[in-house]
């Protein structure tokens, strides 16, 4: 590590993009306010945690970790009895790495991996932040609530949700995007200005279901049209092949961000961490949440404010799917309210109002 008279600040993320990304931006604000800290990353899936987020690391001059995660299942799964060994080894392996290391503070946003840093942080007398993402609270934070100093969180249901530790800043992003970003993705990608660009991703971790649901739909789409999609490592199997329709597993942070700010249309799961850089952004959206989720409640605010179309996953069929879209790009008008409801629906300075949460607790260490 370097610099050791700093600070240590410990962002815990992992299982997909979209835990590690709110940590991360509010990391990296804190870091533009001039202040000096060291920074820790704590995952448990290095080649995607590295692959999304690697240009981010190295900015902050995070050192990375993997440690042993579990997910546990609200169902009768014999996969829980292993994975409750896996929780215990990374609680065990945290909590005497920090009792060397001494972190000043840990930061996570729900995902399961931070469970058991987050405990190992507590008994080892550093602060907590954790942050609310999503409309409904996550197991993942219920068992983190505890723990917590503070519980940030992107809507004012939370604040119920969490007591008086919780602060409502919004979902902190790492959306900015600037000429050059866009100038270095269009040449990467080969896009052509004067044709649609539709962007299709699961998240980071890619949506198999929806990945298939999108490989039928493509043969009613207009052969002029761009399409990116991020399909997940693994998940791309039956893809057909077309002119202007890249496949690809994983997209860096930075690509991904930079393909958003072009994009025309996103078609996307509905994790608060894309739905966040989609308001920012003010991108015209087709949202197909994971049935059964926290995902439809984030999906079905969005809904009520008219920002976003929400596509029903179980009852969707590819011909209706691909006349969604196109109907939506032949309605300029229609684009441009969505464009404008859902600009501004979470606020772009949540990062900042973080980075100020984080000071105050930093001064009580």
């Amino acid at each position: 590590m370097k610099d050791a008279a700093n600070k240590l600040i410990v962002i815990s993320g992992g299982g997909s993009g979209g835990p590690s990304t709110a940590p991360l931006a509010l990391a990296v604000a804190f870091q533009n306010l001039g202040a000096s800290a060291r920074f820790l990353f704590i995952g448990n899936a290095p080649k995607l945690e590295k692959d999304l987020f690697g240009d981010i690391f190295q900015s902050l001059g995070a050192d990375y970790l993997a440690l042993p995660a579990g997910k546990w299942r609200r169902y009768f799964s014999l996969f829980n009895i292993l994975d409750f060994f896996k929780i215990l080894s990374g609680f065990i392996q945290a909590y005497f790495l920090f009792r060397r290391l001494r972190p000043a503070l840990i930061i996570s946003a729900g995902s399961f991996a931070s469970v058991p840093v987050v405990w190992a942080g507590r008994f080892c007398g550093a602060k907590i932040l954790i942050h609310q993402q999503d409309v409904r609270p996550g197991l993942a934070n219920r068992l983190m609530r505890r723990a917590a100093d503070r519980v940030s969180v992107a809507f004012p249901k939370s604040l119920v949700d969490y007591g008086r530790r919780a602060v409502l800043i919004g979902n902190p992003s790492l959306s900015s995007v600037s000429t050059a970003d866009q100038e270095r993705v269009r040449e990467k990608f080969n896009l052509v200005s004067g044709h649609p660009l539709l962007l299709v991703t699961g998240g980071g971790t890619g949506a198999l279901a929806l990945n298939r649901l999108f490989f039928e739909a493509l043969r009613d789409l207009p052969v002029d049209w761009q399409i990116i999609h991020q399909t997940g490592i693994g998940k791309g199997e039956g893809a057909p092949s077309r002119l202007a329709y890249q496949v690809i597993e994983t997209l860096s942070h930075e690509d991904f961000k930079g393909l958003l700010s072009l994009a025309d249309i996103v078609v996307s799961r509905a994790g608060l961490g894309v739905m966040t850089e989609l308001s920012i952004l003010a991108k015209p959206c087709v949202l197909l949440p994971i049935p059964h989720s926290h995902q439809e409640d984030n999906a079905a605010y969005f809904a009520e404010k008219k920002a976003a179309i929400v596509l029903n996953q179980e009852a969707l069929e590819a011909g209706a799917f691909a006349t969604e879209l196109r109907s939506l790009w032949a309605d300029k008008n229609r684009r441009q309210l969505l464009s404008d409801n859902i600009r501004g629906l979470l606020p772009a300075d949540a990062a900042d109002k973080g980075a100020a949460l984080i000071q105050e607790l930093l001064k009580e260490v």
